[in-house]
């Protein structure tokens, strides 16, 4: 480069007019599409609730967790998450219903004939960052909330989502 109007070519000897740009490649993911962000205070939450959610509700979130695609939605069937964790297909439907009860999940539109959830934006994203901050006020504005459960009172953290108990 010879200025910044200015380049010079070394295979042809020529000075060109214009510059050299250098625009690096983004570097590939380790995890490819099979990643997710998760909130610290979102795995608090989550552990408050352990005695109403047990190790059913538990697994069930995390075989949701597993299946997460960007925008925070899940679409599985029960009965494919009753056959991967070896549990009666009633089981995985009361801990759905259990993990929706407290906000951590809930239902999203159909897919054909399945139901697809979205997990809460407070909890974890998979997705770009501006999207998030449009996913969780718009979570905020349709007054979803994750319940507060045993524990201290929440924090008074601004960015932070101050939920009632009832």
């Amino acid at each position: 480069m010879i200025s910044q109007r200015e380049t010079f070519d070394p295979k042809t000897g020529e000075i060109d007019e214009g510059a050299l740009v250098w625009v690096p490649k983004r570097p590939k993911s380790q995890f490819g599409r099979s990643w997710l962000q998760m909130a610290q205070n979102g795995l608090q939450k989550l552990n408050a609730h352990r005695k109403e959610l047990g190790l059913e509700g538990f697994s069930v979130f995390n075989a949701l967790i597993g299946r997460l695609d960007f925008e925070n939605y899940i679409q599985v069937s029960q009965a494919d998450i009753a056959r991967e964790l070896d549990m009666r297909p009633s089981n995985v439907s009361r801990a759905i219903k259990r993990l929706e009860a407290v906000g951590i999940i809930r239902k999203g539109p159909k897919v054909g004939r399945s139901l697809t959830y979205q997990l809460h934006p407070e909890l974890g994203w998979k997705g770009s960052s501006k999207t998030h901050f449009t996913a969780r006020e718009a979570a905020r504005q349709q007054g979803w909330q994750i319940i507060e459960g045993g524990g201290d009172a929440p924090g008074d953290d601004p960015d932070q989502m101050d939920l009632p108990l009832d």
